[in-house]
């Protein structure tokens, strides 16, 4: 049997249309089939990046029914807080080399992640998310695992020193340096020093922290500051700490927190965030971030994602304290 048929309309044409939560694949204006009940209407606006959204009853056998939004509809953005970590030096168990960062080149991280994250991550979202940011550093020496890694076991020692709380922050980022960037010509910084082969790691469940936060470690190699300039520069910035704050709520292992409020993940060999080129998208991947975010990934004709209503439902902070629906 053929369905109703909504005419969807909005102040900004070309915007996307969600249904019940989900991307519809369309922009507005756009007529949309709809089964009779009740149903809720977002607009992801183009041009304004704001959500906007309105529930509707749609009529049995209701063939020219129609809804239109506007900024009387408009949902207000919901705080996420994020708790910065500087480390000035770190070193692997049993070793001298320690690799050390100064606090201008920590203060470069911290702004970085405030760009990344204000600057985009909140216009992906359709500014349904509005980040907040606290820090604190560590200024003696941290000893990572023999792997070399600032485990959340090694954190939470340093959270409850500074009286970090369940409930206080939605994601938690400790950034420190990995290292040089070894040439033939041996240290490009002097230091000398390599702690490991990775840049970032956010392979943790939401509540693996004593303080149930997502939580993920970044560390850039070599001079902190000319590595983040550059990346900003034409566009070279592939997203590291969006990456990272993705694989810490969005990947499908374990209860990982999206994926366990019951949002769909797009994903290719068990992998959702380095699933881009499974996806056809390219470095360095900006959009593939933003489609995950705004819940547009397509697969088989559905779109899959985070979604704006994502983020309005639930925070990690109202999981911690089980206030989620």
């Amino acid at each position: 049997p053929t369905l109703p048929k909504l005419s969807v309309s909005t102040i900004e044409v070309g915007s996307a249309i969600y249904l019940d939560g989900k991307y519809t694949g369309m922009v507005t204006p756009a007529d949309i089939e709809v089964a009779a009940g009740e149903h809720t209407i977002g607009i992801g606006l183009k041009d304004s990046k704001t959500y906007l959204k309105k529930s509707i009853t749609v009529e049995d056998n209701t063939s020219d029914q129609s809804i239109a939004l506007n900024n009387d509809d408009l949902q207000t953005a919901k705080e996420w807080k994020t708790l910065y970590i500087g480390v000035n030096s770190a070193k692997k168990p049993n070793g001298s080399c320690i690799s050390e960062y100064t606090t201008a080149e920590l203060d470069a991280g911290f702004e970085f992640l405030k760009w990344n994250f204000e600057e985009r991550l909140e216009d992906y979202s359709y500014n349904t998310v509005d980040w907040s940011f606290d820090r604190f550093d560590i200024t003696d020496t941290v000893t990572l695992t023999d792997g070399a890694v600032l485990t959340p076991e090694i954190i939470d020692g340093y959270l409850a020193d500074n009286n970090v709380a369940k409930g206080d922050y939605d994601f938690i980022v400790t950034f420190y340096r990995g290292g040089d960037v070894l040439t033939d010509a041996g240290s490009s910084t002097g230091q000398g020093c390599e702690l490991g082969a990775f840049q970032g790691l956010g392979w943790y469940e939401w509540d693996d922290l004593e303080v149930d936060a997502s939580y993920v470690q970044i560390r850039y190699w070599d001079n902190a500051i000319e590595a983040i300039n550059y990346s900003k520069e034409d566009e070279r910035d592939p997203g590291m700490f969006i990456h990272e704050w993705l694989h810490a709520v969005a990947e499908i292992n374990g209860k990982t927190f999206f994926k366990g409020q019951g949002y769909s993940m797009p994903s290719s060999n068990g992998d959702v965030v380095h699933a881009a080129g499974a996806y056809g998208y390219e470095y360095p991947w900006m959009t593939w971030y933003e489609d995950i975010i705004s819940g547009k990934v397509e697969e088989n004709g559905e779109y899959l994602g985070i979604t704006p209503e994502a983020f309005l439902a639930c925070t990690v902070r109202e999981k911690a304290l089980g206030e989620c629906d």
